[in-house]
């Protein structure tokens, strides 16, 4: 049987009820354990791997991703074009429809945009759009604590040159724009969307393989294979049937039984002692995400002792993170090496160099040039997680190294720990997790550790690492990459975080299924699966 690995983008969990008896889906179809969307199913709305996971079969972009090596593919575009990485050229495909029968045009993308960013329209991805010019006068930020009111319902960066045409104008250059262009935010919309919004969110309209067939919260929902699709990603299914369970034990017990085809994140339980391989016969996949979990450090005087290099590449290198991840997660992870996800294109393996690898003298040699640690070392959780017996084996790993008392910290509940981490007065370190937006090293380290990055709450600085960041911009994807790959290395200095880990997906199925691909966000490529 093959067994494929793949790669592209991450969420989590399942949460409603499968009742009564599960059979197996018909022929043609592969059924799959899913979960609630937490909001209607808009794409510029939905950032969350429930609502995603309905999403994604049915839509299509200018772009996608190779699942099998995170390269960029072209999907509705038949080309896209710069000079500078800063003014783009797209052309679309004419013979592309949307599951009602209207064209895909390029005024499907600039409508789409257009009405993402408009702030009163209050989509959660409207910030995906930031670097287009214009963006502020669809989104004006606070004033005196005030939103002004948006001056324009279009962005100047975004000119129709006609229906199969359209430019894109960037506030800076960005060489990754076109792997930025894979995430659904980007996707074109049909007219029905723009005339009733709530009707598409109950039924959702896209352009790619799949259409949204029946479905809703409560009975689960069926995706059928479009006829109409005349794509590069043609599947070999004939639909897919996403199931609602409450808890991933329903799911794996109808799994197990043949009443299920596929499940995504087995639960740890039936990790532990191979039991899963043992009731799955080795149907079993274990796939790596576009996710890197990591160490996060205190960044104000909160802490002054966990702001010295020496000491965090000491607590680095007293964490033994092979044998955390063998004994305690089961094989369900990757020692990450870096800050940069294996999935990402530009990754490059050893970012961190020998700070990231077990090396208990050396931690201990640092540790005392150091002038060692007053007190205990708090390391802060949420109960909410399922984290408490990692964060507990870093503690031990770090305390026998390095022989200095940490003690794990549990919070009640995710707010509290998100609130404690984001508000510069935590004392101790914390787990700090970053998951690729889209498949390009760029993202796996600009928005976390650039000066201006939206996700470096800590304010990380370190003006050799802008220098190179900038100096990338201005370079084609291929020596962009390059000169990223530099600036991750610079990190290893300062450790803002330090990496632990990049979690796995653990995947059951049943004997009707020949070949499994993810993406690396762990969500199934369903063009790239087939039956036996």
């Amino acid at each position: 049987m093959k067994k494929t690995l793949a790669l592209a983008l991450l969420m989590s969990s399942t949460v409603f009820s499968a009742t009564g008896a599960v059979s197996a889906a018909e022929p043609g179809w592969i059924s799959i354990s899913a979960c609630v969307p937490a909001a209607p199913l808009i794409p510029t709305n939905t950032n969350e791997r429930c609502g995603s996971d309905v999403l994604q079969p049915i839509l299509a972009g200018l772009v996608s991703v190779d699942p099998k090596t995170g390269k960029v593919l072209m999907d509705i575009a038949t080309s896209i074009e710069t000079d500078d990485n800063i003014n783009w050229t797209v052309t679309v495909a004419k013979d592309r429809v949307f599951h009602d029968g209207t064209p895909v045009t390029a005024k499907s993308f600039v409508d789409a945009w257009n009405w993402a960013a408009y702030a009163p329209n209050g989509q959660t991805n409207n910030n995906w759009f930031t670097d287009i010019e214009g963006y502020e006068a669809l989104s004006p930020s606070k004033v005196d604590g005030a939103t002004p009111e948006p001056t324009s319902t279009e962005m100047t960066g975004l000119k129709l040159i006609d229906d199969n045409s359209f430019s894109i104008k960037l506030k800076a250059p960005l060489p990754s724009f076109i792997s930025k262009l894979t995430y659904k935010a980007f996707f074109p919309m049909p007219e029905a969307f723009f005339a009733d919004t709530m009707a598409y969110a109950k039924k959702p309209i896209g352009a790619g393989p799949f259409m949204f067939e029946s479905g809703s919260a409560d009975s689960g929902f069926r995706l059928a294979a479009f006829e109409g699709y005349t794509g590069p990603f043609k599947p070999s299914l004939k639909g897919i049937e996403q199931r609602i369970y409450t808890n991933g034990e329903a799911a794996y017990n109808d799994l197990v039984a043949g009443n299920l085809d596929m499940m995504r994140d087995v639960p740890v339980s039936k990790l532990v002692g191979e039991q899963w391989k043992r009731d799955l016969e080795d149907r079993t996949l274990l796939f790596p995400t576009g996710a890197t979990m990591a160490l996060g450090m205190p960044y104000t005087d909160a802490n002054k002792q966990l702001l010295n290099p020496e000491l965090r590449q000491a607590l680095s290198m007293a964490i033994d993170r092979e044998a955390i991840i063998e004994i305690i997660m089961n094989g369900t992870a990757v020692a990450a090496t870096g800050w940069v996800p294996p999935a990402a294109d530009g990754y490059v393996a050893d970012g961190c160099g020998d700070t990231c690898k077990f090396n208990p003298e050396k931690a201990k040699e640092l540790y005392d040039a150091a002038g060692g640690y007053e007190g205990d070392i708090k390391l802060y959780y949420s109960a909410e997680s399922n984290l408490k017996p990692m964060m507990e084996a870093v503690c031990n790993s770090i305390q026998n190294t390095l022989d200095v008392t940490c003690l794990p910290q549990s919070l009640s509940d995710n707010s509290t720990f998100s609130s404690l981490t984001r508000s510069g007065k935590i004392d101790g370190v914390y787990p700090a997790n970053w998951s690729l937006d889209y498949p390009a090293i760029d993202n796996a380290l600009i928005p976390v550790y650039s000066i201006n990055g939206t996700s470096n709450r800590g304010q990380y600085a370190n003006d050799a690492f802008e220098k190179l960041i900038e100096e990338a911009s201005y370079k084609k994807q291929e020596e962009a990459f390059e000169i990223y790959q530099q600036a991750e290395k610079l990190l290893a200095v300062d450790l803002p975080r330090v990496p632990l880990w990049h979690p796995k997906v653990a995947v059951g199925y049943s004997p009707r299924v020949a070949e499994i691909v993810l993406f690396s966000n762990g969500r199934p490529d369903y063009t790239r699966i087939s039956l036996k």
